[in-house]
């Protein structure tokens, strides 16, 4: 058995963020996770209850769910530029949402349905257009087009190819796409629309394939190939013999298919093979260790010699490949394979983790998703990266080590200049040993030092510079950003650079808070500005003469103009270093707890109910009292500003501040500590103005005025309208009661409050409010109060208020329709069922002039009638009646019989109480359970049901024969009584029966 030599990788792991990731489930057994997807700064969650849960990578936290109801997520891709997430349903159905963040984000979403019926098994973003494929080979595209409002946007979908086999793998570089299935991989191109086969030898099983850029070179953005998929149609297939014309922006590019047997086809960008890779062989070696968080954190790693273990090899079927750093990588359900291009003998394996359900690469970073629901985050480095990054983490030893362990490649391979910084490991490391180890390292580390030397604005040459150096760490796609930081902020080192920051984050964060703390903040700045100082001991300055640069020995002191100059009228004191850092616990604590807060009003979108005793316990971990609570809403504020949302930094908090007195067992008590507080008096008022003005759920309800309008859509109760109606009640009787009228006209829902706590007062005084409101609820509970002069003026109220004008200011509004809120007719039958059915004509005659003809109908008419004369046998009627013969009118049979009832009555006198069986069965106001609301439900019908809907009676109780008797039907039909009891016409006449002849039975009946 041979022993080689570990290829110049490591692989690194990172903190675990399972704990994070599942926070937003774990209280919700029946949701788990199913797919995800990573991108630049954000980690994406698909759920089997059909949500789309949004997190960020750095620092790991939720901050956003897309809600989706079409079934439990199969795929799922987020967009390059962060925007959009696509993703599919076990249906076969794609859609892609907004990520737009935000308490008024509007998720906007498309759908395609050019799979349904099929698995969706691969997604590829490529600017605005998605593409995918599924388990029959079909490859279809949805192109968002453009937004044509805030709430929507225009896409077109279509299929574009039908392929032989099951999608495996799509990858998409500029106007090319690569397809691989399960026999073959095609190579598409999107502006010709053609594609064609890619070798000719066949295989069968998950296969994946990718794109790879030569020496990393940067993509040209070749906007003329841009295809736009206005008119998309179906790809036609060329033959083998044909390859594709290359623009310049791919000449660079490479096609890796994977081919059975630990074997991998490189390609041209045209489709034409050009040689196979062999890693069957390398894979026989031992897998690496992986370097742990605990590890890296005590500095401790095993330098196992690799070594062949399998003679044979080991054969893999690559069933997923994606670029990363220059190599390929790939996995199965227990390994993690690194597959090096240009050097076979440095490709590396790992068999760490088991049951791997999937992995995702972005950047130099892989996340691997195991089946228990752990999430592992790795970095994968070439070993000249890594010791710069153990450098600046201060892990000296780790470096020292690691130097020793692969001197030899270092020595023997060109050294990039920026190694120049790990020279300083010699006045690091104290193992004398270790240093003899390594020296001939150190002197080529010393060597660079020259040519990384770089000159400033100022002439001075500055070198071993460990901010410059720490940017070697960052990916590609960061390092635009952090230049720019630099540029900025020149050669400050990294500790004087954060106070900077630190000290700018404080005087923001602290000018509403007391002088106390920000003098603390301020001794703190004291302390930390030593930092600014440029004696550091790892930078030496190189004063430039005419021709070489000189350097100048870290003794020599510096010149005076490079001391930072500082405003002579400040007084630094000593700062207590116990202070700082009692200051700093309490910052971090009041940090956690904002982002604890924070992640619950995201999990509270999906209506998580089991999450409030979670929301009690964060708050009152940090506050005792209503105070503390304020001013820790005040706190979140500033954090939700902090984390790039700020539209969200007074909707959060005032949402969290109404759920917690909603749910505290102390509401009682904060609630009259808020009345008597102006200032938390102020923000519950505007907490409650700003969580319903999200909903829209009072804005529409006010007249400029301050009076409420009409009140249509009266089923919608503002949010948190039972802490409101609370809070009302309890400043009613204070000594500031008056307030309560300032809150009502900043929320007009609020004037149904007062109306209820003004309930024993004279009609008269508040007839004008109830009225304006218009609530028919809330005018039921006041008809014992109205008397014949009350009901005249409210008529008279009422025909001003129908026009549209406010009864308080008299201006006009349009916002609310009156007629659709309640018309003449509605108000008419709470009229009667008030003062009765004669009383109610008298009163409609005598202001028939304030009426438009038509708006009193027929059926008001009727009712009153029918009332006056069953108020003669049972003056208790009344109201029941009125609801039945409103319900029962819209139905043009019932309607008939009423009319032809009335017809039949002699001198104003019926022959009984009750109504005929059609009328009844058409109402639940009468006794019976009515049939389905439908004209076509006709005598027939309710026949056929008279066992249901009687209450499982199906004979008369006067005759004892079955109710549907055709003979006795036909002599007088079938009538029922309020109570529900149902007779013969022709058994009630012969016994003369006025009321239902089980009237002591009916007193305990509920009529429903």
């Amino acid at each position: 058995m041979s022993n080689i030599m570990p290829p110049p990788y490591i692989l690194q792991e990172l903190p675990n963020v399972t704990e994070c990731i599942n926070y937003p489930i774990k209280n919700v057994q029946r949701i788990k996770y199913t797919c995800f997807d990573v991108s630049k700064s954000l980690l994406a969650f698909g759920a089997t209850s059909g949500g789309i849960y949004i997190f960020n990578k750095n620092p790991c936290e939720f901050v956003q769910l897309i809600p989706n109801k079409d079934g439990a997520i199969t795929r799922l891709s987020i967009s390059a530029d962060e925007k959009h997430v696509g993703f599919a349903n076990g249906r076969g159905v794609i859609t892609v949402s907004g990520c737009e963040q935000g308490p008024n984000a509007l998720h906007s979403v498309v759908t395609s349905k050019e799979h349904q019926g099929n698995e969706v098994t691969a997604l590829a973003w490529s600017g605005n257009m998605l593409f995918s494929g599924d388990d029959v080979g079909k490859i279809a595209v949805l192109q968002l087009q453009s937004f044509i409002a805030k709430t929507m946007f225009q896409s077109s979908s279509q299929t574009i190819m039908n392929l032989d086999s099951r999608v495996c793998q799509i990858d998409v570089k500029s106007y090319m796409l690569l397809v691989s299935t399960l026999t073959r991989c095609y190579l598409c191109d999107t502006t010709e629309e053609q594609y064609r086969q890619i070798g000719q030898k066949l295989r069968d099983g998950e296969f994946g394939a990718c794109f790879v850029n030569k020496e990393n070179a940067v993509e040209i953005n070749i906007k003329n190939k841009v295809k736009d998929y206005s008119e998309v149609r179906k790809y036609s297939i060329i033959n083998e013999d044909s390859s594709f014309a290359v623009g310049r922006g791919l000449d660079n590019t490479l096609v890796f298919a994977a081919r059975p047997s630990s074997r991998l086809w490189e390609a041209a960008v045209d489709g034409t093979v050009k040689r196979t890779h062999q890693f069957k062989q390398i894979l026989g070696r031992s897998p690496v260790n992986i370097l742990t968080v605990d590890a890296y954190e005590h500095e401790r790693h095993s330098f196992e010699e690799m070594a062949t273990i399998n003679a044979d090899g080991l054969s893999v079927n690559f069933p997923r490949i994606y670029n990363l750093n220059g190599v390929i990588f790939s996995y199965k359900k227990d390994a993690l394979f690194f597959l090096n291009l240009d050097n076979v003998d440095h490709t590396i394996w790992c068999a760490r983790y088991k049951s791997i359900a999937d992995c995702k690469v972005y950047g130099d970073a892989i996340y691997v998703w195991l089946n228990n629901g752990s999430l592992i985050n790795l970095k994968f480095m070439k070993i000249d990266k890594f010791l710069i990054k153990c450098y600046v983490d201060d892990k000296h030893r780790l470096c020292a080590n690691l130097c020793a362990q692969y001197k030899d490649y270092l020595l023997a391979n060109e050294m990039s200049t920026r190694l120049h910084i790990l020279a300083g490991l010699k006045e690091k490391i104290d193992d004398k040993e270790l240093l003899e180890t390594i020296h001939t390292l150190l002197v080529k580390f010393e060597r660079l030092k020259e040519n990384e030397a770089k000159k400033v604005k100022s002439g001075i040459y500055v070198v071993d510079n460990t901010y410059n150096a720490q940017t070697s760490l960052m990916s590609e796609m960061d390092k635009t950003i952090d230049n720019n930081e630099e540029y900025s902020f020149g050669n400050i080192p990294p500790e004087a650079m954060q106070t900077l920051k630190d000290f700018s984050v404080s005087v923001t964060d602290r000018l509403n808070t007391s002088k106390k703390i920000l003098k603390e903040k301020w001794d703190d700045f004291e302390g930390k500005m030593k930092h600014l100082s440029v004696e550091k001991p790892q930078e030496k300055l190189i004063m430039p003469p005419a021709q070489t640069p000189k350097i100048i020995s870290r003794d020599e002191p510096l010149a005076l103009d490079q001391t930072p100059v500082l405003e002579r009228d400040i007084v630094f004191k000593q700062p207590s270093q116990k202070a700082i850092e009692i200051e700093n616990n309490i910052s971090s604590d009041k940090d956690d707890i904002c982002k604890s807060l924070y992640q619950y009003f995201r999990l509270s979108l999906v209506g998580k109910e089991d999450e409030k005793s979670n929301l009690i316990s964060i708050i009152e971990s940090f506050a005792c009292d209503i105070r503390s609570v304020y001013e820790l809403m005040r706190l979140l504020e500033n954090y939700c500003t902090s984390v790039g949302s700020p539209e969200e930094s007074r909707y959060v908090p005032n949402n969290i501040f109404l759920k917690y007195l909603s749910e505290t067992t102390k509401r009682a008590e904060f609630l009259d500590c808020i009345i008597s507080d102006e200032v938390l008096y102020k923000y519950f008022v505007d907490s409650c103005i700003s969580v319903n003005l999200k909903g829209q759920k009072h804005t529409d309800f006010g007249c400029e005025c301050g009076y409420p309008l009409p009140y249509a859509r009266t089923k919608q109760n503002p949010i948190f309208f039972e802490l409101i109606d609370e809070f009302i009640e309890r400043q009613w009787s204070s000594p500031t009661k008056e307030q309560c009228y300032d809150t009502c006209k900043r929320m007009p829902y609020l004037w149904r409050k007062i109306l209820y706590l003004r309930r024993n007062e004279d009609l008269v005084n508040i007839l004008r409010i109830l009225m304006q409101i218009l609530d028919e609820s809330l005018l039921h509970n006041f008809l014992p109060q109205f008397t014949l002069d009350s009901w005249s003026r409210a008529v008279q109220l009422y025909a001003t208020l129908h026009a549209n004008v406010c009864l308080n200011c008299s201006k006009k509004f349009s916002n609310v329709s009156v007629k659709d809120t309640l018309c003449w007719d509605d108000l008419g039958a709470l009229m009667i069922k008030s003062v009765g059915g004669r009383n109610s004509l008298r009163i409609m005659e005598e202001h028939s002039r304030l009426i438009e003809p038509g708006e009193v109908t027929v059926k008001f008419y009727h009712t009153c009638l029918m009332v006056t004369m069953f108020e003669k046998y049972d003056s208790t009627v009344t109201a029941q009646l009125v609801d039945a013969l409103y319900t029962s009118y819209r139905y043009e049979d019932s309607k008939y019989e009423i009319c032809n009832l009335l017809r039949n009555t002699t001198g104003g006198q019926l022959k009984n109480t009750s109504l005929p069986i059609s009328v009844a069965a058409k109402s639940r106001h009468w006794g019976l359970k009515p049939l389905a609301s439908n004209d076509k439900n006709d005598f027939t019908d309710i026949l056929d049901n008279i066992a249901d809907i009687n209450n499982g009676v199906s004979d008369c109780a006067l005759c004892g024969l079955p109710l549907r008797n055709d003979v006795l039907i036909k002599d007088g039909g079938l009538w029922v009584f309020k109570c529900g009891h149902t007779f013969h016409g022709a058994c009630l006449d012969l016994n003369k029966l006025k009321l239902c002849p089980h009237a002591c039975a009916c007193k305990s009946v509920d009529v429903k």
